[in-house]
């Protein structure tokens, strides 16, 4: 099943509020509940444009892959491609665990990556 995941994204951004996030984004309070809460049943292209725009990703980064029990696909299936390890949500945990010498190092290699 193809389904909207952006609680990755939420821990990587920092976002501990993403209801209010997607509120002063402009998304309305239904939809970012329905966003936040796993509720929505469908997603309209600009609403998608609008949340790779928000986030700075792709669609493929909103979305996550886990096939059904009864799915049998070939591990090297495309559709596995946008689903999220573990290791996505992992990262805000690990950060936080760095002491600040290893932070300041891991910003160094960050910052003169984008120059």
């Amino acid at each position: 099943m193809i389904k909207l995941n952006l609680q990755p994204i939420f821990k990587i951004k920092g976002i501990t509020k993403p209801v209010k996030y997607l509120v002063d984004q402009g998304h309305s309070g239904s939809y970012a509940n329905g966003v936040v809460n796993d509720k929505l049943v469908s997603i309209p292209f600009w609403k998608l444009e609008m949340l790779c725009i928000d986030f700075n990703c792709t669609p493929n980064d909103l979305f996550d892959f886990i096939p059904d029990k009864d799915q049998q696909l070939p591990e090297n299936h495309a559709l596995f491609t946008i689903s999220k390890s573990e290791a996505i949500g992992e990262i805000h945990k690990l950060l936080n665990d760095l002491p600040v010498s290893k932070i300041q190092e891991l910003y160094g290699i960050l910052k003169s990556g984008k120059e």
